[in-house]
């Protein structure tokens, strides 16, 4: 069996797709947690985890059946040495996938954050600085965002808005 890999913009039809000729595809998802519009609570969006690819293992005869499939656009073998590394890393992509969506069945919080990730605060009386996010707490009526920053040399914790903060562009 030879390791294909396939240009497609639809990949989870494509898996499907393939999945019904019996021949084994992967495309590897990863969970997004996002705010949209005005909503204080981040949730959590499933996705590709690499947009516009699948990979396939596939016997020539049956690659013929897949390259005819209406969402492949192009397909490439890929040699055994790099087979064996992209083989691992989709497992390592899967194993991170199924970690966060066990948090999400357990009914843990997301955060859109990591700890130690430079937020700039965009609201309120700290306008303008930049704060190291360290957790999400659950508020009286939402959740708030604590990080650090720096006032008057010292490092202070505060509490935020989630509508008050955003990643920090580098």
């Amino acid at each position: 069996m030879t390791l294909w890999a396939a240009y497609t913009r639809r990949e989870f039809d494509a898996q499907e797709e393939c999945e019904a000729l019996g021949i084994t595809c992967y495309a590897p998802r990863r969970v997004d947690v996002r705010r949209s519009g005005k909503k204080r609570r981040a949730e959590a969006v499933i996705g590709p985890a690499w947009p516009g690819y699948v990979f396939i293992e596939a016997s020539s005869e049956e690659w013929h059946y897949f390259k005819a499939s209406k969402h492949i656009k192009t397909m490439m073998g890929i040699g055994e040495k790099e087979a064996k590394m992209v083989r691992a890393l989709i497992e390592s992509v899967e194993a991170e996938f199924n970690k966060r969506m066990a948090q999400i069945d357990a009914g843990e919080r997301l955060s859109e954050y990591r700890p130690g990730e430079l937020l700039e605060i965009v609201l309120g009386p700290f306008a303008g600085q930049l704060a190291r996010f360290k957790r999400i707490a659950e508020g009286a009526m939402f959740p708030e965002v604590v990080a650090e920053t720096e006032l008057m040399g010292q490092v202070v914790t505060i509490k935020l808005d989630p509508l008050a903060a955003r990643k920090a562009v580098a």
